[in-house]
């Protein structure tokens, strides 16, 4: 199958529109990579930080199981660089099995990484979440602070408008200019 699904793409990529063309080389690398799949698991595995993080990048642009699998592994790395940035790539994928495993990761992240945990969460706008992530709302590092309002606005219903307004106060910069970025994305849902 994957033969014809070449074959077929590497007809389009001289269809006479241009979009077709992008759409069919964008695919064609994709289902490339998708069978180097093992190949970038050993990088992620055994491969120098900037290797990893590079393998980290073409994993979330292959998106997929394939995709998604190489950025679940990339989680357990010991390098918070890497951990870091399979979080941030893996925002696109909010299924319950990479929520449950970013959700699982809270606990033992500080700096970068937790923000970005906290950011991903956000992102998936799953209200469910927002006990977890409000409770970082008083975390002692301001980074940390300032995106958590920022996910916790994503996911909070009226009465969780009232922790962010709380926050307008507070001493850190940050949070503040994300409390107020948090306000004019305010909408009333029902």
């Amino acid at each position: 199958m994957i033969d014809r699904i070449e074959d077929a793409l590497r007809k389009l990529l001289s269809d006479p529109s241009a979009a077709v063309r992008q759409a069919a080389s964008g695919a064609l690398d994709r289902t490339r990579a998708k069978q180097s799949v093992e190949t970038f698991r050993a990088q992620i595995r055994r491969g120098s930080v900037e290797e990893k993080i590079r393998t980290v990048h073409s994993a979330g642009e292959m998106g997929g199981a394939e995709g998604v699998s190489l950025l679940m592994d990339a989680l357990a790395d010991p390098d918070a660089e890497v951990r870091g940035a399979a979080v941030r790539a893996l925002a696109p994928y909010p299924s319950p099995p990479v929520l449950k495993a970013l959700w699982e990761m809270l606990p033992r992240e500080r700096g970068a990484v937790l923000g970005n945990l906290l950011e991903t969460l956000g992102a998936s706008g799953r209200r469910e979440l927002a006990p977890h992530v409000e409770k970082f709302l008083d975390h002692p590092d301001p980074e940390v602070r300032s995106k958590a309002v920022s996910s916790f606005a994503r996911m909070s219903d009226a009465a969780g408008w009232e922790r962010i307004l709380e926050k307008a106060s507070d001493p850190s910069e940050s949070v503040r200019a994300a409390v107020a970025g948090a306000l004019g994305g305010w909408t009333s849902r029902p």
